[in-house]
């Protein structure tokens, strides 16, 4: 069930106290949704992420309820008036009705890794089962329990997806590989795509960095040189291992350490041209 931090959140149109926030309507199967991540007040690639978000209520089916300046304005809204300048704005979208919600944005909790993790990398575990519609981007509530539940059992940062042995995404990341100092990802139609993941595809072609989207396999991940994952909260973090198997992966990798810079680079810029 969602948890809207702070004084306010955003109801359909309105304004609205987090007194009266109900995480049993932002949590019903089926609504598009979008997290992004706030830096200095400013929300980060946010044109990219609402483009993503009609993108699925399309794909989903879903009359656009509101309209993008509205959807801009929300997040002005809640950064202004929560008096909040760092953190995680989810937003959900839905058809209209008169008695139901049709769209929300609020501060959720968030978890950013802890600094140390950059540098030493995570354990990740894996999952037989794939992404209904990689086009959008839809709350399924009994798949985020089962992950969850998965995750906290066996203590992995994330579950990678392998639906009949192809390697695609994580349940909250996209996954990279990098085998001789070239990087590899799943192929577009296979995975959602994420901003951080389309962010650094672009910044591999503006520096040389070979990158190959195709099809994979559980072998190439454990046959690979390093592993990171890539996500709105974790930005881009290094896989140390997957859990039960035996490869341990190079987390100060000279690629995968340039990509981390490049990132947080592009981050910077962005902040600067909307301050």
């Amino acid at each position: 069930m969602d948890t809207s931090l702070h004084n306010y959140f955003v109801r359909n149109e309105e304004l609205r106290s987090t007194c009266d926030f109900n995480g049993y309507d932002t949590s019903l199967t089926g609504l598009v949704y979008e997290v992004v991540r706030v830096i200095d007040g400013i929300p980060l690639f946010l044109e990219d992420h609402v483009n993503r978000l009609m993108a699925s209520a399309e794909a989903a089916a879903i009359n656009l309820p509101v309209s993008e300046k509205f959807i801009f304005q929300s997040f002005k809204a809640l950064i202004i008036n929560n008096k909040v300048s760092e953190g995680n704005i989810k937003c959900v979208l839905g058809n209209r009705s008169a008695n139901s919600i049709y769209y929300a944005a609020w501060f959720q909790p968030h978890f950013y890794p802890a600094a140390e993790l950059y540098n030493t990398g995570v354990t990740v575990g894996l999952l037989d089962e794939g992404r209904n519609n990689p086009e959008a981007k839809v709350w399924r509530a009994d798949f985020q329990e089962r992950i969850l539940k998965q995750k906290q059992e066996q203590q992995v940062f994330d579950l990678i997806l392998i639906p009949d042995g192809s390697l695609t995404e994580g349940t909250k990341t996209n996954i990279f590989l990098i085998k001789n100092n070239e990087v590899f990802t799943a192929s577009s139609d296979q995975v959602l795509h994420g901003i951080t993941r389309t962010k650094l595809v672009e910044l591999a072609k503006e520096n040389n960095i070979l990158l190959h989207e195709q099809n994979l396999v559980l072998t190439d991940l454990l046959a690979a040189d390093a592993v990171f994952l890539t996500g709105t909260s974790p930005k881009i973090l290094p896989v140390k291992s997957v859990l039960d198997q035996t490869t341990v992966y190079q987390v100060d990798h000279p690629v995968l350490q340039k990509f981390i810079k490049l990132y947080d680079e592009l981050i910077q810029q962005y902040i600067a041209r909307r301050k």
